[in-house]
């Protein structure tokens, strides 16, 4: 039986997430961004539980999840315009690996 692609009704883009390897170096945002990801990509916790468990607010974890490449927006008119979304964090360590 396969992985749903669909999850708290986002469409999933990446069933996988890999945790950067100097995951000590970042700072606290980034670490907390990171573990969103994990909770909801390879943990497979729910955006509401993540809310609860991490007392973060829904829209941010959300952002968070469309930003790093994780789900798909669902706005028909999303506030950013592709080009001008932030850069994952995490994309410069890809690089180097």
């Amino acid at each position: 039986m396969g992985l749903s692609r669909e999850r708290d009704g986002f469409q999933v883009r990446n069933q996988v997430f890999i945790n950067p390897p100097d995951l000590t170096s970042f700072d606290s945002v980034r670490k907390r961004m990171t573990m969103i990801c994990n909770l909801f990509v390879n943990m497979r916790v729910s955006i509401p539980d993540i809310v609860r468990g991490l007392d973060e607010k829904y829209g941010h974890v959300v952002c968070v999840l469309i930003e790093q490449g994780l789900v798909f927006e669902r706005r028909k008119n999303p506030r950013n315009v592709e080009g001008e979304r932030r850069r994952s964090l995490f994309r410069s360590w890809k690089k180097g690996s």
